[in-house]
Parts: structure tokens; C-alpha cells; sequence
């Protein structure tokens, strides 16, 4: 149990918010007005009232702001079950539902930005790292995948103001699709898109026997060519398993909205932190997982800080909800971050540039008026002096306040890189977050591929990466066909690790044809295989596909552990098998067990599972047995049909059962899962039979040769002996072995130059020993990869920022990253007329806002001192200074500032 910090004390506003527990409620608040500690105390109050954790769900906009609220809570609220407060983000909510609900292949995969653009690359036949590099050219390609997942919607007749990048299909590819219309004599509607977008090539074939124009036929070739790419990526991503994030909100709707009365979970108790970042999706789908009786849902947000319109977020969504809850919008009070000397600048320029009504902006509670000289506006002659000014001021902050943290918050990538090669002249260590994320980085997605796998094998993403990284092929397009390619053929790359010119498949087929399978199941006190005990083992005897006669084993035994009452929604109906048999003691049972198996090979379905937790009851009560030792491989028949049916959704025998029509039942009692699971693998068999002579055909190939050599070479020791440390349980004094498998593949991909070192290692090792590696709770490889697989896919470096990680006290970070951080002392370069508003915005009031919206954002990052800086004159086109002024935005503050030369 972590120790438990000071008691909060809420103002007025705070209580009166935390005390609403009924309706829907709407909460707006400036920075620094404690809404995480709101929200934590609103949990604190419900449970109080009963409500169920389970029935409680927390949505924030960024891992880090969810990590944050799980920090306070387990803090702030004692109970063993606080865990299970599900706090995240939309995302990872979608995730799991769909997971959980078996609407997306077990098998499935996630991509992110970087493998999007690959496949699209290698369709194009284009450079893919030469597309990462080129503004323009990834627009083109972001624009393709946008317009993928905007057919899905449409096809699926998803509301229009619930599309995701409408704008994807722009004025002109209408007016393209319109004359395709025209020409073959057809209304446009949104069935007619769909077929166009499902069938280019025969509208291709139309256009080139068409008589009309030339530039009608240049602009309709063009609004194909990136229909038929946005279809090939979807086609693509569906033949491998794979979606990316947008699919997890379009799947998660599709089926929220189409479920039957009770067929999914709902929520009776929700709050939304940062409701103006989301999208209008990501808001349906929370209004779909909502009870639509007496729930209780608050959204806090603050419209001065909407500034994610290019993911889709609109302040129309606040709007929306002023109306839907009606006179339930609530305001806060007071600021307990600022003192007022910041307080003050912070509410003028919400007046006065954002509209924001006076008597709804906080007061502050620090009445600090400060010395005068925290809040400084410098000019420098030049852009490239103003970079120089602006490092050196960093650095005089930097030793005169030996304690304080100070960010650079810029507006751009292309400036954080610039002020950071400032910064590196003056050595000035820092640590940047704009650019390329430090996880996005292709030797952290090769590190963490190794722990994906070694969580789950199947992962076609993973694997690619791994043999990309590894230099086993050429490139990402090479990768994923070989994996592409092994999947087909009911294999997997650990395969060609395992086994010289043969496969699990192969072994399986040899193995049924010329040995004694014993079919086992186990029946337990619970899942930790660790610790719990194993009350029913019941198994058969198989030769060639048929029970051997009299060779059925079934034996109860006596545990002093208590034993669940239910099985997710039903009663465990081992309890009443218990009343009615005889139990024997734990080691005279397991001694039977293993006399009865001999020499045969051990099955069952999910085998991890029964082999360990069989292990260790055999260690603690028959230590004398080595199951490593007497039985020291076992087949899994989940994995089998994983491999020869790798599009189901559900791989638990009972679905099996039902999909492949095979007779038997899952009981959850051993006796009856074992005959189960023997239909099951005789219907393996016959598949494998069809497919086994593919495989060895494939392994044969020279190729594939050079390959599994050079993969066996390069990884299989790690890989194997990674994997026999999945389930041994270590104890608490050692470092977690998480963090010693990373280090080890590390150190390898170092030693062996298959990477350079990169110092920024060490933060994502101590960040997953802060938060991924307890070794108490999780005191297994294998328990701790099941709780960080999914988390560690969606981290990003703006996570390390707000810990005690990160030893650089200067921060270079965008706009966009720094929401959400704050930091002693802010300096903003660049704050003219051209950048606040953009240049290329000042005729779109919409985006003039937001850009007005960024600055306060900025300027709400400090605790202590704002220095904002700009140039006297900027170089035109044609090397002339044209002189330039400080942003209109400033106007009202200006009088709170000293101004100053840099």
C-alpha cells in the first residue's frame, strides 16, 4: 500500500462539485483550479455512497494525465480494489472493449503512424523513411488513411458529424466522383461512393473508353488512385489483423451502436476530464457505454484551452454539452496553483483575447505580487540572435535557480530543433519533446517488439519490426511479407527458432501419429499460478485420434485456500463437485498424476497456464518431482488453432465449440473440458494433415533458409532464454525481470551494432521500474509483460515529464506536448504577428482562435516566471528585414510585463 498524502481541503466551488453525485453535470475550469483533485475526491465520495468500482469510469485525453489521477487516487483512497477504477483514455477504453468482447481477432495487431505510411510506401514503391521526411508527401499519405476509415463510416452510415477527416475528400475529388456519376448515368449518393471505392479498377476501365475531357479525366484519375490506395491499406490491415488507432474508435462505435439491450457492459458512474480535446466520436462512444438510467457523468474542460482541431476536436462539443446538461454548469472558483501576479495575466488575456466573461474567471488564493521581475518581454534584433538570446536566458535561469525546471514552449518542430542545437552550443543539457517521440524512435519500437513477443508470439507487427531491426531482412516491406508469409502457412517466425526444417505443426502431426498424447485440465482456487491450488486434474490417454481404453484419470483435491463462489456470471459449479467427491491430499494426487503420465506428452488447452500452475503445486507439495525435468515440453492446443484458424475472434473452447461445430462441453469441470478439447485437436489434425506439406515446401526454400539462420543467430538464444524466465517467480530483493530482459536485449543490440546507444535509455528503464515493475505485485516476466504489453504501445515522451525521471531541469517541448505540464519558468520565443496569430491564418477567424488559445496554453505552463521574446525584423524571401511586431495578443498584458533587450 502506498503511503498516504496530506488530506485535500477544498474551497467552496470544489466541494459544492465534488458533492454532485446525481444527473449530468458540465464543470469548466482554468488551469490550476485542482480538478484532479476534484476528481479523486468525487471517487472517494461515491464509494462512500456505494457505488460499485466496477461501475465507475475515469476518461482523460493523454496517458500521462491518467497516470497522474491513478497516482492521486491510490494515494488519497484506501481499499484493495481501487485498482479497478478503469482510468484512461478513450483509446485504451476501446482497446479493451473490443479485446474483452472478442469483436477484433485475439490475434490482432496495432499500428501506429510510422507502419501506416510503410505499407502505403511500399504500394507506392516510394521511400519510406524519404516520406517520414517530407511534410507534403506524408500529408498525402495521412490523407489516404483518412480516407479509409471515412469510407468505413460512411458505408456504415455513421452520422456525419461523427466523421472522422471529412475534409480528406476535398472539393475537387466531389466534384470528381460527381462526373464519374454523370458519366455512367447514376445518382451520387453514398452507395455509389462505396462503389466506387470498392471497385476502382472497373471505373478505371470506364474512364479510358470515355470520351470526355482531359482535365476531367486527369481529375478523376487522381480521386481513384487515392481510393484504391485508401482501399488496399484497409484490405491490407484486414488480411493481417492489423488496425490502427482510429479503427479502435470506429469499431468500438459500429458496435456499441448496433448491440442488443444489455449485450455489453455500461457505466452508472463517469466523469470526462478535458472533454474539449475530444473528438465528436470519441463523445458518442462514451454516451453509448452510458447507463441510460440514473447514470452519473460529469465533464470538466476549459474552452480556453481547445486547441486540438487538427484531431478533430471542436468547441462546438462544449457548446453541446452547456445545452445538454442545462443549468447544471458548474464553474470553479479559485486558482491554488498561481500567485496572483501570474493569476492576473492569465485572466486579462482570457478577457480580453478569448471573450471569456470576467465573473467566471478564478480568483487567486496566493496572494503573491512577486519582486517585479517574473514576468519580462525581450527583444532581439534577429531571429538567429533571438535563438542565441533565448538559450542564454535559459541557462541564466538555469544556475541562478538551481531548483527550478524551465521550458522553451514553441510552436513548431522545425523551432524546438532549433533552439535545441542553441542550447547544445552553450551545453546546456536538456530534454526535448516536439519532432519525433523518444518511443517512436525505431530502436525503442525494436526493444519493445522483444517484449511484445515474449508476451504473444502472434504479433505480426512485432515480429516485423524484430526482423527488420535485426537485419534478418532488408526492410519493413521484406518483414512483414516473411511473416505474412509464415501466418499463411499456419507458422510463425519463433518456428524458425524452434525448430531446423520443421514447425509446431510439423511436431504436432508427427507426434499424434506415432505417440501417446495425455489430454489434461485443471480446475483451480484461481489464476495466479504461483499461488493457488489445484482442486480437480482429470485427463485421457490419446493415440492416433482415439481415447485409449480405461486411461481416463480424474481426481479432487482438498485445498485449505477458499475457492471463488463464481466464474464470471455463473456459480462455480467445481464447489458442488467438491461436496459430492472424495478429495485426496495435494501430494498423493499429483503423485498419481504424473505415475499415470509417464512417457506420454503432455496437452491441454491454454498449456501455459495448466503446465505452471501444475509446476508449482508439484513444488510445493511433491518437491521431490520436477516437472521441467520429467515432462520438459507439452503441446498447447490454443496455440494449434491459433495457428491453422488465425481469423476467429475467440479462441476459449466453449466459442471454439460453437464455431467449428465439434461436439462436447465447457463445463469448467476438467472431466468434461478434456473430451472437449480432444475434438478439438483431432479437428487440428485434419486441418494440419492439408497444410503441412506447404510448410516444409516453404522452410526448403534457400531463402528462407538464409533467414531462419540468421534469425537463430542472431536471437535465439535471447529469445529462448527470455522465454524460461516467463514463469519463474523471483524474489521482491532482485531487480524485476521486465526491466533485466530490456536491459539484456539492450546491451546485446549495442554490442552486436544493430543499434547505436542512445542516452535517453535510461529514462524508459527507470520509467519501467516506476511503473510497470513491481516485482511484489507482479513478481513473474510473464504477469509483469500482461500488465504493461498493451500500456507500453502507447506511451509517449511527454509521459517522462511530469515524473521524478527526467534529471535535465530544461525542457524544449511544443505547445501541444507541454499541455498539461507545468513548469517554474516558461520562456516563449517568437511571439509575433505572423506566429500568434500564423501568418497563414489570419483570414480564418476560427483558426485565429485557436491560435490565441495556444498562447494562453503556453503561458499557463508557469509556476513562477514567464520571459516571452521576439524579434525586431525577419529576412523576407529576398534576404530584406522586414520589421515585425510583437503579437496582437499581447495587447492586454503588455502592461504587466518589463521590457527589455535580450
Amino acid at each position: 500500500m502506498k503511503e498516504k498524502t496530506k488530506a485535500f481541503t477544498p474551497d467552496a466551488s470544489q466541494q459544492y462539485v465534488i458533492n454532485l453525485q446525481e444527473g449530468q453535470h458540465l464543470v469548466l475550469a482554468a488551469p490550476g483550479c485542482g480538478k484532479t483533485q476534484i476528481l479523486t475526491e468525487r471517487i472517494r465520495k461515491a464509494l462512500e455512497q456505494g457505488v460499485a468500482v466496477e461501475d465507475m469510469l475515469c476518461l482523460t485525453f493523454t496517458n500521462r494525465a491518467a497516470r497522474g489521477m491513478m497516482e492521486r487516487i491510490e494515494s488519497h483512497i484506501e481499499g484493495n480494489d481501487i485498482s479497478n477504477i478503469y482510468v484512461g483514455n478513450v483509446h485504451r477504453l476501446c482497446f479493451k472493449f473490443l479485446f474483452e468482447n472478442q469483436l477484433i481477432s485475439a490475434e490482432s495487431s496495432t499500428l501506429d503512424e510510422e507502419d501506416s505510411i510503410s505499407i502505403l510506401a511500399h504500394y507506392f514503391d516510394e521511400d519510406e523513411q524519404w516520406v517520414l521526411s517530407s511534410p507534403k508527401k506524408k500529408k498525402e499519405y495521412s490523407n489516404i488513411i483518412f480516407l479509409s476509415h471515412l469510407m468505413f463510416q460512411i458505408a456504415h452510415q455513421h452520422p456525419k458529424n461523427l466523421r472522422l477527416h471529412a475534409d480528406c475528400l476535398d472539393s475537387e475529388d466531389v466534384e470528381a466522383l460527381q462526373n464519374i456519376c454523370k458519366m455512367q448515368q447514376m445518382d451520387f449518393t453514398p452507395q455509389t461512393m462505396i462503389d466506387i471505392y470498392e471497385h476502382t479498377d472497373v471505373y478505371e476501365d470506364m474512364l479510358r473508353s470515355d470520351l470526355s475531357d482531359y482535365a476531367t479525366q486527369v481529375s478523376i484519375t487522381h480521386t481513384l488512385r487515392k481510393m484504391r490506395l485508401a482501399r488496399h491499406y484497409e484490405m491490407y490491415k484486414k488480411i493481417n489483423k492489423l488496425i490502427d488507432f482510429e479503427d479502435l474508435l470506429l469499431l468500438a462505435y459500429e458496435a456499441l451502436r448496433n448491440a442488443k439491450e444489455n449485450e455489453y457492459k455500461h457505466y452508472n458512474w463517469i466523469q470526462v476530464d478535458e472533454v474539449q480535446d475530444l473528438n465528436p466520436l470519441q463523445l458518442a462512444i462514451i454516451d453509448a457505454i452510458t447507463n441510460k438510467e440514473n447514470a452519473t457523468i460529469m465533464f470538466l474542460g476549459d474552452e480556453q484551452q481547445a486547441i486540438f482541431s487538427f484531431m478533430g476536436a471542436k468547441l462546438d462539443t462544449l457548446e453541446m454539452l452547456r445545452k445538454r446538461c442545462g443549468t447544471n454548469v458548474h464553474h470553479l472558483s479559485f486558482n491554488h496553483r498561481s500567485p496572483k501576479y501570474l493569476l492576473n495575466v492569465f485572466n486579462e488575456y482570457a478577457e480580453h483575447i478569448l471573450n471569456i466573461n470576467r465573473a467566471l474567471l478564478p480568483e487567486a488564493d496566493n496572494k503573491e505580487l512577486g519582486t517585479g521581475r517574473e514576468l519580462q518581454i525581450r527583444s532581439s534584433n534577429i531571429p538567429e540572435t533571438e535563438l542565441q538570446d533565448v538559450a542564454l536566458c535559459a541557462g541564466n535561469l538555469h544556475h541562478e535557480f538551481k531548483d527550478d525546471t524551465t521550458a522553451i514552449i514553441v510552436s513548431s518542430n522545425r523551432e524546438a530543433d532549433e533552439i535545441s542545437q542553441a542550447l547544445q552550443t552553450r551545453e546546456l543539457a536538456h530534454f526535448k519533446v516536439s519532432g519525433q517521440d523518444l518511443f517512436s524512435m525505431p530502436e525503442v519500437k525494436l526493444l519493445f517488439a522483444h517484449l511484445n513477443l515474449l508476451d504473444n508470439e502472434h504479433n505480426f507487427i512485432a515480429w516485423a519490426r524484430l526482423l527488420k531491426g535485426l537485419q534478418v531482412v532488408g526492410g519493413n516491406t521484406s518483414a512483414r511479407n516473411l511473416v505474412q508469409s509464415l501466418i499463411q502457412r499456419s507458422m510463425l517466425p519463433s518456428d524458425l527458432l524452434q525448430y531446423t526444417n520443421s514447425s509446431y505443426i510439423c511436431e504436432f502431426v508427427n507426434i499424434f501419429d506415432t505417440r501417446e498424447f495425455v489430454v489434461f485440465d485443471t480446475e483451480t482456487t484461481g489464476l495466479n499460478v504461483f499461488e493457488d491450488d489445484i482442486v480437480q486434474i482429470a485427463a485421457v490417454k490419446m493415440r492416433q485420434g482415439k481415447i485409449v481404453p480405461d486411461s481416463r484419470f480424474n481426481v479432487f483435491i482438498a485445498t485449505e485456500r477458499s475457492i471463488p463462489q463464481m466464474l464470471g456470471n455463473i456459480s462455480n459449479p467445481i464447489l458442488k463437485e467438491l461436496e459430492h467427491n472424495t478429495r485426496q491430499n495435494a501430494g498423493q494426487a499429483l503423485h498419481a498424476f504424473i505415475e499415470y503420465v509417464g512417457d506420454a506428452i503432455l496437452l491441454a488447452h491454454n498449456a501455459n497456464y495448466d503446465y505452471h500452475i501444475l509446476d508449482y503445486n508439484l513444488q510445493r507439495y511433491c518437491p521431490e518431482l520436477n516437472l521441467k525435468e520429467l515432462h520438459p515440453s507439452y503441446f498447447d492446443s490454443l496455440k494449434i488453432i491459433r495457428l491453422l484458424c488465425p481469423n476467429l475472434r475467440q479462441y476459449k473452447l466453449k466459442a471454439l465449440l460453437e464455431t467449428l461445430h465439434l461436439q462436447g462441453e465447457n463445463s469448467h469441470l476438467a472431466d468434461e473440458d478434456v473430451d472437449a478439447t480432444v475434438n478439438l485437436v483431432n479437428y487440428c489434425y485434419e486441418k494440419a494433415l492439408n497444410i503441412i506439406h506447404t510448410q516444409r515446401e516453404f522452410m526448403n526454400k534457400t531463402r528462407v533458409k538464409e533467414c531462419a539462420h540468421l534469425l537463430r543467430k542472431r536471437y535465439g538464444e535471447l529469445y529462448h532464454t527470455a522465454r524460461q524466465q516467463l514463469y519463474c517467480c523471483q524474489p521482491e530483493t532482485k531487480e524485476p525481470e521486465l526491466v533485466n530482459t530490456l536491459q539484456t536485449f539492450y546491451d546485446y543490440l549495442c554490442t552486436e551494432q544493430l543499434i547505436a546507444p542512445f542516452a535517453h535509455f535510461n529514462y524508459i528503464k527507470t520509467y519501467f521500474l516506476a511503473e510497470f515493475a513491481d516485482a511484489q505485485v507482479h513478481p513473474s516476466l510473464s504477469m509483469q509483460l500482461s500488465f504493461c504489453a498493451q500500456k507500453i504501445n502507447t506511451l509517449k515522451e511527454a509521459d517522462l515529464c511530469s515524473t521524478s525521471i527526467i534529471n535535465e531541469r530544461i525542457f524544449v517541448t511544443t505547445i501541444h506536448k507541454a499541455k498539461g505540464l507545468e513548469f517554474d519558468n516558461v520562456i516563449i520565443p517568437d511571439v509575433t504577428d505572423g506566429r500568434y496569430p500564423n501568418y497563414y491564418n489570419q483570414t480564418n477567424e476560427r483558426l485565429v482562435s485557436e491560435d490565441a488559445r495556444k498562447l494562453y496554453v503556453a503561458l499557463t505552463r508557469a509556476k513562477k516566471r514567464i520571459i516571452i521574446t521576439h524579434s525586431l525584423a525577419k529576412p523576407t524571401y529576398n534576404g530584406f528585414l522586414q520589421p515585425c511586431n510583437p503579437s496582437r495578443f499581447l495587447t492586454p498584458i503588455l502592461r504587466f510585463f518589463h521590457a527589455s533587450p535580450a
